[in-house]
């Protein structure tokens, strides 16, 4: 089994010091919560702190298709959970269907937020708690190995049974004190899907 954390995902609802600003007005459309998202929202986001890495729900969106579709997760050997920058934890059914539009995908996290969770025949699909990194780490962890994908770790080699962490967000490094092992698959910096197909995908 391989426990695969997106940890500190740039995935958010719109915070309330942007809700006034004529941009949001425009695409929140009536409603209550939006997703934030720097593609649209660029110009609210000026003065927002940690601004350049926020707004990148579609991180989230991609790393959750090559994940929750492969044969990892078809056989039953993969966990998957995200966590966001505000120590919200999405913990993730293995047979959810991810929408593969990415509109679907922003509308059904919104919703989310809103509930805090998604439920289809009895199963809660999506469960949205506050939990901080560490805490959802250790809760999950067992007697597994930890190791946090990082450009500057020591080499990667793939292990059965453990827990990864991936970085969700864009730019930067882990706020996070996080005190677990390095480990890299490649010299420079990767985007994290491919980090995380590297991962799963591993023969």
């Amino acid at each position: 089994m391989i426990k695969i954390v997106l940890a500190e995902a740039e995935l958010e609802p719109v915070p309330r010091q942007l809700r006034r600003h004529p941009s949001m007005k425009r695409s929140s459309k009536g409603k209550d919560t939006v997703l934030l998202d720097s593609n649209y929202h660029h110009r609210a986001m000026r003065g927002l702190d940690d601004a350049y890495r926020r707004g990148r729900p579609d991180i989230t969106h991609i790393c959750l298709l090559n994940a929750m579709e492969s044969p990892l997760n078809k056989r039953g050997e993969l966990e998957f959970y995200v966590h966001t920058r505000n120590d919200e934890v999405i913990f993730i059914d293995p047979s959810w269907k991810v929408p593969k539009s990415y509109n679907r995908f922003v509308g059904l996290m919104e919703s989310l937020f809103e509930k805090r969770v998604i439920s289809a025949d009895g199963t809660d699909l999506l469960r949205l708690e506050h939990m901080g990194l560490v805490d959802l780490v250790e809760s999950i962890r067992g007697d597994m190995d930890v190791k946090v994908m990082h450009y500057e770790g020591s080499k990667y080699a793939h292990e059965q049974d453990c827990v990864i962490i991936v970085g969700g967000f864009p730019h930067g490094d882990f706020v996070s004190d996080l005190p677990y092992d390095k480990y890299t698959i490649y010299e420079e910096e990767l985007v994290a899907w491919a980090v995380i197909n590297t991962v799963i995908y591993h023969p």
